[in-house]
C-alpha cells in the first residue's frame, strides 16, 4: 500500500488500468482513515477495469495536464496565474465536485473588485480545461455551463483621434515617441515592436517580417512599411547593431512606462491601454475605407470575426446600395409651402383632422 504523510496529511498512490499513476490526498491525518480512502480508490479502479466506469479525476490532475500540454502557449504565464488562484480553492476536489454555482461563488467573492472582462478570462480558462477533460481526455461525461459575466460578447475597441494622438506624441520623450509612432504606423503589438531587430527589416523593399514563432496566431507576418514607419526606422539606424528601438544604447524592455501614463493623463485620456494603439491603427485604416479583408491580412488576424469589430467605422462600400432607394417625386415640398397650405386644407379637411390636400410621399425600392 503506497501511503505517505506530508504536512500532517496522508496521501495515496495508485496505478489505474491504463497505466496512469494517480496521486491523491486523503484529506485525513489518521492512518486508518487514509487506508479506507485507499481501499475505496482501489475499488473504483476495479470498477473502471471491469465495469468500464471512469475514475474520478481531481482538479489538480486536470490543471497539471493542461499546463503540460499548453507549455508552448505565449500566454502560459497568464494560465499559471489563474490556475494558481483556482487551485487555492479547488485543491483536492474531484472534477464532478466543481459546479457552476461553486465557480460563480468563488469568482463573485474573490474577484469582486475586478472587471467583468477579467472575470470572464478566468471563466474561459476553467471552461477550456473542462472541455478538454470531457472531449479529449474523456475524464468526465458532462461539464458545467459556467456563467459569463460580461453583459455582451462585444470585444472592446478603444482608439485615439488624430488630435489626441498628436497631443500624446508631443508629451512623450523622443525614444518613446518613436515607438508609439511606429505602433500607429504598423499596428504591431508591443512585444513585436520591443523585440524588433534589424534582421527583420528590408528598407529597400519597404517590408518588415515577423517570424511564425513571434506572432499571436503562430503564423509569419509580412508588414508593409509606409512612409511614417520608414522614417522612424531611418532615424533609428546606427543607434544599435542589433535592436531597432533603444534607450541610452540598451534595448527597450517595456513601453507601458511612467512617461506614457503621464502623457495620457496630461491629455485627459482615460481607459486607454498601450495595446489600444493597435485598435487605433485599425480604426484609422477602416475610416479611410480599407476593406476588412485587407485589414485582416495587414494585422495578421487569423479569424475574420476579429476584424469585424472595426466594420462599422466605414460604410462607403454600402453607399451604392443605399442609393438604390428611389423617390418617385423629384423633391418634397418645403416646410414653408406646407405652412401656406394649412388654411385651405382646414376648410376642406377630413372630420378626423387629416388634410385631404396634404401631399403624400411614397418610397419605392427598385429591384
Amino acid at each position: 500500500m503506497a501511503l505517505w504523510k506530508r504536512a500532517g496529511i496522508y496521501y495515496v498512490k495508485l496505478s489505474s488500468p491504463d497505466g496512469t499513476l494517480l496521486r491523491r490526498s486523503t484529506g485525513s491525518t489518521d492512518r486508518k482513515q487514509a487506508e479506507e480512502v485507499h481501499d475505496r480508490l482501489k475499488a473504483q479502479l476495479w470498477d473502471l477495469a471491469h465495469l468500464k466506469r471512469k475514475p474520478k479525476r481531481t482538479w489538480d490532475e486536470a490543471a497539471l495536464r493542461w499546463l503540460k500540454e499548453k507549455a508552448h502557449k505565449k500566454s502560459l504565464r497568464d494560465d499559471v496565474t489563474r490556475i494558481r488562484w483556482f487551485t487555492r480553492h479547488l485543491r483536492g476536489r474531484t472534477l464532478d465536485q466543481v459546479s457552476r454555482e461553486l465557480i460563480d461563488r468563488l469568482i463573485s467573492r474573490g474577484l469582486a473588485k475586478r472587471s467583468d472582462r477579467t472575470k470572464d478570462l478566468y471563466v474561459a480558462l476553467i471552461r477550456a480545461i473542462f472541455r478538454k477533460a470531457m472531449r479529449e481526455w474523456e475524464w468526465i461525461e458532462t461539464m458545467p455551463a459556467f456563467r459569463t459575466y460580461a453583459r455582451s460578447g462585444k470585444v472592446r475597441v478603444r482608439y485615439l483621434t488624430h488630435t489626441q494622438a498628436e497631443a500624446v506624441l508631443a508629451r512623450l520623450p523622443e525614444h518613446q515617441r518613436e515607438v508609439v509612432l511606429f505602433a500607429l504606423a504598423t499596428g504591431l503589438r508591443q512585444r513585436n515592436i520591443l523585440d524588433f531587430i534589424w534582421d527583420q527589416v528590408d528598407l529597400d523593399r519597404r517590408i518588415a517580417t515577423i517570424g511564425d514563432g513571434d506572432t499571436k496566431n503562430g503564423e509569419a507576418l509580412g508588414v508593409p512599411l509606409n512612409d511614417i514607419a520608414v522614417a522612424v526606422l531611418e532615424r533609428q539606424q546606427g543607434k544599435h547593431r542589433r535592436h531597432v528601438f533603444t534607450y541610452k544604447g540598451r534595448p527597450l524592455r517595456t513601453a507601458n512606462t511612467r512617461s506614457w501614463r503621464a502623457a495620457l493623463k496630461a491629455c485627459g485620456i482615460r481607459n486607454f491601454r498601450w495595446h489600444d494603439l493597435r485598435h487605433t491603427w485599425a480604426t484609422w485604416l477602416r475610416q479611410n475605407d480599407v476593406p476588412t479583408w485587407v485589414l485582416q491580412e495587414l494585422g495578421g488576424w487569423k479569424s475574420e470575426s476579429m476584424v469585424r469589430r472595426y466594420a462599422h467605422m466605414s460604410v462607403k462600400h454600402l453607399q451604392s446600395y443605399a442609393d438604390q432607394l428611389i423617390f418617385p417625386v423629384t423633391a418634397a415640398p418645403s416646410a414653408k409651402a406646407l405652412e401656406s397650405q394649412k388654411p385651405a386644407d382646414s376648410a376642406t379637411g377630413h372630420k378626423s383632422g387629416h388634410s385631404r390636400g396634404r401631399p403624400s410621399l411614397h418610397l419605392v425600392v427598385s429591384n
